[in-house]
C-alpha cells in the first residue's frame, strides 16, 4: 500500500500497537501525528524524530477541546487529514464488587469517551475538507463477546460502546465518503501482557504487526467498501 502524502492522526501512538501502526505508515510514505497524555509516552517511542512525525504532549482526548485542538495543531503542521485510527485507551480488571463507579467511568472514559472525542474531530476535519477520509477504532473481543468479559464488566462495557459508536457512525457519515471500521483484538503478543500473563501460549495471541497490517488495510485507498465492520482479529487465541 502506498500513503505518500497522506495525513493520519493516530491516538496512542506511542504504545505497542500504536508504534507498529505508525512505522508501517510512515514506511509507506505517510504522514504521523501522535498526540501523548504526558511526556513519558515518548520515552520508548523510537520515532519521535521522524521528520514525517509530529508529536504534542499534555493532550487529554477525555476533553472534547483539548482533542478538538490537537487535531486543528496536527492539519497545521501536517497537512489535510486522510485517516483517523483510535488506539488510545487502557485495561481494567475487576470484579463488579470490587469496581466502583469512579473506576467504571475511568473505563469509559479511557475507551469510549477518547474515541468519541476522537471520531467527532475527524469528522469535522474530513467534512470541512470535503474528500472524505477513514476511521479505524480499537474495539476488543468482549465487546464481540461479552460473556468473555467476566471479571472485567467495566473495560467490556466500554469497548462495546467503542463497537457500536463504530457501526453507528459508519451509517451517519457514509455518504460523505468516510469510511469508519474497528478492529477487536483478542490478547495483543506485547511485553506488559506476557508480563502479566507468563503461563500463556504467546504463539497465539496476534501481533502488533499483524494487526497494524489489517488497520492499514481498512484505511487505505483500496478499502472503497467496507464500512460499518468490528473486525475479529483473534489470530488463534
Amino acid at each position: 500500500m502506498d500513503f505518500s502524502d497522506r495525513h493520519f492522526i493516530i491516538t496512542g501512538g506511542a504504545g505497542s500497537l500504536g508504534t507498529a501502526v505508525v512505522q508501517l505508515l510512515l514506511d509507506a510514505g505517510a504522514r504521523c501525528s501522535v498526540p501523548c497524555f504526558n511526556k513519558s509516552e515518548l520515552d520508548n517511542f523510537d520515532l519521535t524524530d521522524h521528520k514525517n512525525v509530529f508529536t504534542k504532549v499534555d493532550v487529554d482526548l477525555t476533553d472534547e477541546d483539548q482533542a478538538q485542538s490537537f487535531f486543528e495543531d496536527a492539519i497545521d503542521e501536517q497537512g489535510p487529514l486522510w485517516g483517523s485510527i483510535h488506539i488510545a485507551g487502557g485495561f481494567g480488571m475487576g470484579s463488579i464488587q470490587k469496581t466502583s463507579k469512579a473506576d467504571f467511568m475511568k473505563q469509559i472514559n479511557l475507551n469510549l469517551v477518547t474515541c468519541y472525542n476522537s471520531c467527532r474531530a475527524a469528522v469535522q476535519q474530513f467534512k470541512d475538507q470535503g474528500d472524505g477520509g477513514r476511521i479505524v477504532n480499537i474495539a476488543a473481543r468482549p465487546a464481540l463477546e461479552p460473556r468473555q468479559g467476566a471479571g472485567m464488566t467495566a473495560y467490556t462495557t466500554s469497548k462495546a460502546g467503542v463497537a457500536a459508536l463504530t457501526e453507528s457512525l459508519a451509517a451517519e457519515v457514509v455518504e460523505d465518503d468516510i469510511l469508519v471500521n474497528a478492529i477487536a483484538p483478542s490478547v495483543i503478543d506485547t511485553s506488559q501482557n506476557r508480563e502479566s500473563m507468563p503461563n500463556a501460549n504467546f504463539d497465539k495471541w496476534p501481533k502488533p504487526e499483524q494487526l497494524a497490517q489489517q488497520i492499514a488495510y481498512l484505511v487505505s485507498p483500496e478499502n472503497k467498501v467496507t464500512r460499518g465492520s468490528v473486525v475479529s482479529v483473534y489470530g488463534k487465541s
